[in-house]
């Protein structure tokens, strides 16, 4: 199977999908933190994350990164921070597949949602999250949309 937990080894992996996004999303400059700073905040166990790599060529095609946050009113929730498939790899059910390891992770550690944010414009990966019925979506006035997923959505795209 080519989803596994990502471990220290991908760190440089992870980072250089990090940045591909982030030029994708003309955002580049605001990317401040270093290799190293990642790599330690890895090791730190500030964020986790799955890896995917292609039957085919054997690199690496996508990643998710997801830390737990916590809700007063609502207890242990989710952020799914960067779900990246790289365009080559992208319809092969690997989006899906790094999804749904999240939603078995929040589902076994029983948090109550899982909130991420989309930039409004990127058509493809907001029809990837409309996809899955669960998925609610809220619009802000900084350009991104914050989409959330609750107990029965998890429980949906696990299905």
């Amino acid at each position: 199977m080519p989803l596994r937990v990502a471990t220290k080894e991908d760190v440089p992996d992870l980072f250089e999908m990090l940045l591909e996004l982030a030029i994708f999303e003309k955002l580049e400059s605001e990317v401040i933190i270093s290799r190293e700073q990642f790599a330690q905040d890895f090791e730190d166990g500030c964020f986790r994350g799955f890896i995917v790599i292609d039957d085919e060529t054997e690199k690496p095609a996508g990643m998710v990164i997801y830390h737990f946050t916590y809700d007063c009113w609502k207890g242990k929730t989710m952020s799914m921070d960067e779900l990246i498939v790289r365009p080559e790899y992208r319809n092969k059910r690997y989006g899906k597949l790094l999804w749904a390891a999240v939603a078995q992770v929040a589902k076994e550690r029983g948090v109550s949602h899982i909130m991420w944010d989309v930039l409004d414009w990127n058509k493809p990966a907001i029809n990837f999250y409309h996809s899955v019925s669960g998925v609610t979506e809220e619009k802000n006035d900084w350009g991104m949309l914050r989409y959330k997923m609750n107990r029965d959505g998890i429980d949906q795209l696990l299905a």
